[in-house]
């Protein structure tokens, strides 16, 4: 388990240290020769793959990583990063392991996690080859995945990010309000209708509800017989999917030691094998793995998921930042901050340790996160002059790849136009001619990292998405938490389960 960081002396420094560095001008730390040479890191992947991490906009000086990285191997990085490959117990609370990293390795150890793969993989090519009949014989052809949480943003990320004109169909019901569902169903012709229900217990209420009335729809279309061809599940309760009335042959395990938010990897990636094929998540799985061994083999100081970590915990634990953003500058990645803001505020949204104790400080900031352009017309007038500091992270492709390459050009101007107004500011002195001078001032000395990817394909998505997985990890070891628990939702649910529960919201309902 993960020490305590305010017990080591290096924390005695790094606070002194943080205590100057608040005084540092950030953008006097821009101007210093080969900036951007000391504080940037390039990962490359296979096919010409690669990352770069350029976190010259933090406030840092030569001293500050090594310091951050003594704080991490004094708080057993390097060891819990070991327990977690060699798929030793590391959530505690619930006694699991956590095989994420095994669920997209190559040739998985694990016999289910390895089974499941082959049988994800026979049945997506059976379905886009037109062989999966439904009730009334004809080829099976569009997928609504009903699911929520962790079961539907990673698949929403895939399809959205990498769905082309060669995609299946498909269509995502999370909410229990019934109009995303309605508008799925809307869409889409019972006989030829695939729905994939995804839940790690199959308890969840929410996507049952949302499976039952699409049940009553497609009986009612197709007649009491149709669910056990047109109705596909993935859990790790084989018990529960049988009870509720799936095929063995459309019924998919996962392990319980993969948890929800990490579970795309898994066979709970169903619904992206069945749109987007087996040669795009084959290579996805691949993205996932470079990243897996760039964090397993790089040393600590040139290591990027563990950087990101440390910086994020410099921010927010030492110098305070109460917010982080997150901005993506692609529509196709519009799914990629609420899918971190799970991975991150699920993991480590957390007021006691792993050893039940309460924790020091104030834990982790919030995530907020939108597409980059939108952005600039909504929440940066906030980030740029708002009375509370934050911390950004700018996702950039250094190839969109599309069919206006220019305007993709002046997007990624705009990125590094908000990045150097956000560090640098504008000083009142410069505009003091200006009537409104004070109104257009900006503070500066907001830090943030720009993560560019060499093109946005399957490949780099894999990558990216293990980057911040390790990323949380990095920073729960130096929190000293447990990422892979997530007791804080559990009572509500109950809340709502009991009957004998009335708050004041059904008496409003009732009226």
């Amino acid at each position: 388990m993960p020490r305590e960081p305010a017990s080591s002396p290096q924390w005695d420094v790094l606070v002194q240290h943080a205590g100057k560095a608040r005084e540092w001008r950030l953008g006097e730390l821009l101007d210093e020769p080969d900036r951007f040479a000391d504080f940037s890191l390039r990962s490359d992947g296979p096919a010409g793959a690669g990352l770069l991490l350029d976190y010259s906009r933090q406030r840092l000086n030569g001293e500050t990583p090594g310091l951050l990285t003594a704080l991490a191997r004094a708080c057993g990085l390097e060891a819990a990063r070991a327990a977690l490959f060699a798929g030793e117990v590391v959530n505690p609370s619930e006694n699991r392991a956590a095989l994420h990293p095994e669920a997209r390795s190559a040739k998985p150890g694990n016999a289910l996690l390895a089974e499941q793969r082959e049988r994800v993989v026979a049945f997506a090519r059976r379905f886009r080859a037109g062989e999966v009949p439904g009730a009334g014989g004809r080829p099976l052809t569009r997928v609504v995945n009903i699911g929520i949480g962790g079961s539907d943003l990673g698949v929403r990320l895939l399809c959205s990010a990498l769905g082309n004109e060669k995609s299946r169909p498909v269509d995502f019901v999370a909410e229990m309000d019934g109009v995303e569902l309605e508008r799925a169903l809307s869409r889409s012709d019972p006989a030829e209708t695939l729905f994939v229900v995804c839940s790690k217990s199959f308890s969840t209420a929410e996507t049952l509800a949302n499976a039952y009335s699409a049940r009553h729809w497609l009986t009612a279309a197709l007649g009491k017989d149709a669910p056990a061809r047109h109705f596909s599940a993935v859990s790790a309760n084989a018990e529960a999917m049988a009870a509720w009335g799936i095929a063995p042959e459309m019924a998919f395990l996962m392990p319980d030691t993969v948890g929800g938010r990490y579970s795309v990897w898994s066979a709970a990636g169903l619904s992206p094998w069945l749109s987007l094929g087996s040669a795009c998540m084959n290579e996805f799985l691949d993205g996932g793995r470079w990243m897996d061994r760039h964090f397993l083999e790089t040393p600590l100081e040139r290591n990027m998921p563990v950087l990101m970590g440390l910086l994020a915990f410099w921010n927010q634990s030492l110098l305070e930042s109460s917010t982080q953003l997150l901005l993506p500058y692609d529509a196709r990645l519009k799914w990629l901050p609420a899918y971190l803001q799970q991975l991150e505020m699920e993991s480590l949204g957390k007021s006691t340790d792993a050893h039940g104790s309460p924790i020091k400080g104030k834990g982790v900031a919030a995530l907020l996160g939108v597409t980059g352009s939108s952005a600039q017309h909504s929440i940066m007038q906030w980030a740029q002059q708002g009375a509370r500091a934050s911390s950004a992270d700018f996702i950039a492709v250094r190839d969109g790849g599309g069919a206006y390459p220019r305007m993709y050009s002046e997007a990624l101007r705009q990125l590094l136009a908000q990045a150097e107004a956000l560090a640098r500011g504008l000083p009142q002195n410069e505009i003091a001619s200006d009537p409104l001078a004070a109104h257009k001032a900006l503070p500066g000395g907001r830090s943030s990292n720009i993560v560019l990817l060499e093109r946005l394909d399957p490949r780099h998505l894999g990558a990216l998405i293990a980057l911040y997985e390790h990323k949380v990890f990095v920073q729960a070891t130096l929190l000293g938490v447990n990422p892979f628990d997530q007791w804080g939702v559990e009572h509500a649910k109950r809340l709502a389960a009991d009957p004998r529960t009335k708050p004041p919201l059904a008496e409003l309902l009732d009226d």
